[in-house]
């Protein structure tokens, strides 16, 4: 059996009111692909296109501070999809913060290490506090990376490795 696009099916299947959905549906498809090579990447995956009417196209945003960004590169947003041949007349963005936008990992990590750079220089500091919240945080940090470093290879012990969450 032949494999085919998912946009044949569409058009040979359905009444001409489905025609209708499945031609609207394409084009938010081709306005997504186009909206997210516009916006830098780390900016596309919180938002998304959504529905476009009468040349007014919506961009859903996470939050806040992603659709006040947005609303700073909408006259360049604008000039991108109508060079590109989108009839965009004007570009609505709304905050919309339960969308199907990237899930953004907010676990910590338990298996953070740190280095032996980083070990040594938290020893130096730990030792130069004077007796304070701070510096018991400092020694428990240094006891909890202490003995997770003993179990692991020499390999990685000698690479610094903490990971931050993005």
């Amino acid at each position: 059996m032949t494999a085919r696009k998912i946009d044949f099916y569409l058009t040979t299947l359905g009444t001409a009111d489905q025609q209708g959905l499945f031609a609207q549906a394409s084009q938010l498809t081709l306005m997504q692909r186009a909206f997210t090579e516009f916006v830098p990447p780390r900016l596309s995956i919180y938002c998304t296109v959504g529905w476009i009417s009468k040349g007014n196209l919506t961009i859903y945003a996470c939050n806040g501070a992603i659709a006040a960004k947005l609303k700073q590169i909408s006259p360049s947003l604008l000039l991108k999809f109508q060079q590109n041949n989108f009839e965009v007349a004007a570009i609505r963005v709304v905050v919309h913060a339960h969308n199907h936008f990237a899930v953004v990992d907010k676990k910590i990590d338990k298996d953070l290490i740190i280095g032996p750079l980083g070990l040594d220089n938290l020893s130096q500091l730990a030792a130069g506090l004077p007796s304070s919240p701070l510096k018991s945080a400092v020694e428990s940090l240094l006891k909890k990376q202490i003995k997770p470093a003993t179990s692991q290879p020499k390999a990685a012990l000698a690479a610094p490795t903490v990971r931050v969450p993005q």
